[in-house]
């Protein structure tokens, strides 16, 4: 009689996935390999009765994150109730997991916090003035320390006594962290006997090692993963992790590789196969019988790309309103202008921008965000943040030079190191004009800023529902002279609506507890969210799901659609700030190309502009090579040009809709 665990199994590559009882499995399993069902089979088989009959307090699966975690742990209990059993493993993404067993709460900082963070060190020390003549130089320079790819102690010092000042840490430090206690005798109760990885090359060295820490002596590894969907060189991914599986675990490993891609069309996994021709890893094979719908456009500006490519996403929504549609950017501009032009046409189809640093992207939505902190949780950082920037009625230029840290630091020091909202009144009774140190007038602007919006605030917080609704409402935040407004309400409201799920999950979770109690958890989740990056779910699924090439990993859609695929966009300038050398960053941006593709099952629509204006390029952060044209045309992305023996020939936009 079939095991249960077996049900359903199609061919033969994922059975040893399921059952191999080997110390250490490494599977290599290229996009659409059914890696994430042998996992979900695996776990079945280890906790069932007939099976290993593992306690689920002995199983951990570590996810890359929390939307993964989550469709993880959906997927897990699912077929474990399928077959009666009550039995959850851990899973958890490796930050999640870190804060779990530490037992403390940590404030993380936000990317806009840690931008603060490294004008103030500037300040303190000129020393990083003279070594880094940017301050992005300076965070690359921290973040090549993090991933330990160049250590450089002057500055690592002088981030850690900005941190204790601030009671704050980094999102790199949660595994260093961990492991150090664990190194040092802590939380030995705190160790799996089965340990599952998924995308094992997307860790950096740290976390690796925390992974083989957090086994038991005896217990068991099973490492998932694809060196060619490795694209996460700037947080400091080691590529090579899964080859030297060997000498990080000191075992043999048992290889399972999985080819079969069962997920994409012929056609795109032969564009894929193309892409990968160069890498050492076997060409996927597809076994899916579906027939691609392939398109290639072009259009004559971004702008026209969005309007054309808005009412064919749109027409093919309603052809297919039941299946999935994702839509994937090369910058997360193109997102913003896409939302519009969708909206423009039919505003009730929810479009869901599912890449968490958008939230905060304009400033309206940023500036309400952080007096939202203040209000219900303030802190050193959230402080911080809010005196980084100075007052802007358009929303534009909104970041202070130099983010006023002189005048900042100097503030600091006189509050003794906690800033309240009675050391900021005392700060607006002073004369504008008081010499507090580069930056000072603005600090000021900022203090009266804040009183004056806390006295159009209610602080009534037995109504949180209400509270958050009015807090994020776009007349306080986003006057008729904001730039962009539109987009800015629309946001605003976003940031509402992330607020008011995250409430109802507070509820839930700790039911005893009201009020401003109940925000501060909101607050502190929100933050959390954003510092990790972790991408946004829905309570409700979106129509439509728009993300950004990086931001749609881990996802899936039967119909997919790329725009901005051109050269200057993909693979772009690599900035000088980024880790690793010319041909390094070409060839992850090759990869991403390639995870991007392989996201779709039936249909892709892959899209480009024939040119684009000088000063919307900078807009959107985009270099180009210099010369008279205000209009100058671009050139299709090297990775396109590489698979268009795969694609149909190229139409042009206006006659295609």
């Amino acid at each position: 009689m079939t095991q249960p665990w077996l049900d359903g199994v199609n061919g033969t590559e994922v059975i040893p996935l399921i059952e191999s009882t080997e110390r250490v499995i490494r599977v290599e399993a290229g996009p659409g390999a059914g890696k994430t069902f042998g996992l979900v089979r695996r776990v079945q088989r280890l906790v069932h009765p007939d099976g290993e009959n593992v306690s689920g307090r002995e199983i951990l699966i570590a996810a890359f994150n929390r939307v993964i975690a989550e469709s993880l742990r959906a997927d897990v209990e699912k077929e474990l109730n399928r077959v009666g059993i009550d039995e959850t493993p851990v899973i958890q993404t490796l930050h999640a997991l870190c804060l779990r067993i530490v037992g403390r709460e940590l404030r993380i900082l936000m990317d806009h916090e840690r931008d603060a963070m490294i004008f103030d060190i500037r300040q303190q020390n000129p020393q990083l003035c003279q070594d880094h003549r940017l301050s992005s130089h300076t965070d690359q320079a921290l973040r090549d320390h993090e991933a330990g790819h160049i250590l450089n102690p002057f500055l690592w010092n002088a981030v850690q006594q900005w941190l204790r000042r601030h009671h704050a840490n980094l999102i790199s430090e949660l595994p260093t962290l961990l492991l150090a206690r664990l190194d040092a005798g802590d939380f030995q109760a705190t160790r799996y006997s089965h340990v599952i990885v998924d995308e094992f090359q997307d860790l950096t060295e740290a976390e690796q090692r925390l992974i083989v820490t957090l086994m038991k002596e005896d217990g068991n590894l099973v490492a998932l993963g694809d060196p060619r969907q490795s694209i996460y060189k700037f947080r400091g991914n080691d590529r090579e992790g899964l080859s030297k599986l060997e000498s990080l675990q000191g075992q043999p490993v048992t290889d399972v590789p999985m080819v079969e891609c069962q997920r994409c069309p012929a056609t795109v996994v032969a564009a894929a196969n193309q892409l990968m021709v160069l890498y050492p890893s076997a060409p996927m094979i597809s076994t899916s019988t579906r027939t691609a719908n392939l398109r290639l456009v072009t259009w004559n500006t971004p702008l026209k790309e969005a309007r054309g490519m808005a009412q064919a996403i749109i027409e093919n929504y309603r052809a297919h309103p039941e299946d999935k549609h994702l839509v994937m950017v090369t910058r997360r501009k193109f997102a913003f202008m896409l939302r519009k032009e969708m909206s423009a046409i039919d505003p009730t189809i929810s479009v869901d921008l599912n890449f968490s640093e958008s939230l905060l992207e304009r400033w309206a939505v940023r500036e309400a965000f952080i007096f939202f902190c203040l209000l219900v949780d303030p802190d050193a950082v959230t402080w911080r943040a809010w005196f980084s920037y100075q007052n802007s009625q358009t929303g534009e230029r909104f970041k202070a030079n130099n983010r006023n840290a002189a005048a900042y630091l100097q503030f600091l020091a006189a509050t003794g190191d906690a800033v309240t909202w009675d050391n900021v009144a005392a700060l607006a009774t002073e004369s504008r004009g008081t010499n507090r140190g580069s930056g000072g007038g603005i600090l000021w602007d900022r203090a009266t800023r804040a009183l004056a919006i806390r006295c159009e605030v209610s602080e009534a917080f037995d109504d949180p529902e209400t509270w958050i609704a009015a807090l994020f409402d776009d007349a306080l935040w986003a006057p008729t002279s904001t730039i962009d407004r539109d987009d800015a309400v629309a946001d605003l409201k976003l940031a509402r609506d992330k607020a008011l799920a995250i409430l109802e999950s507070e509820k839930e979770n700790s039911p005893e507890l009201g009020g401003i109690d109940l925000l501060k958890g909101v607050a502190r989740t929100l933050r959390y969210q954003i510092a990790t990056r972790e991408p946004f779910e829905s309570e409700t699924e979106a129509n439509i799901t728009v993300s950004t090439l990086w931001g749609a990993k881990g996802v899936t859609a039967d119909h997919v659609y790329i725009l901005g695929l051109f050269k200057e966009a993909l693979p772009g300038h690599r900035r000088s700030e980024y880790p690793g050398t010319d041909d390094e960053y070409f060839e992850e941006q090759r990869r991403l190309f390639y995870v991007s593709i392989t996201r779709a099952k039936e249909t892709m629509f892959l899209s480009r502009p024939l040119k684009i204006n000088r000063n919307e390029a900078a807009r959107l952060g985009i270099e180009l090579t210099p010369g008279p044209s205000p209009w100058p045309i671009v050139e299709a992305s090297p990775f396109l040009l590489e698979i268009l023996a795969f694609l149909p020939s190229a139409e042009d936009g206006e006659a295609w809709t």
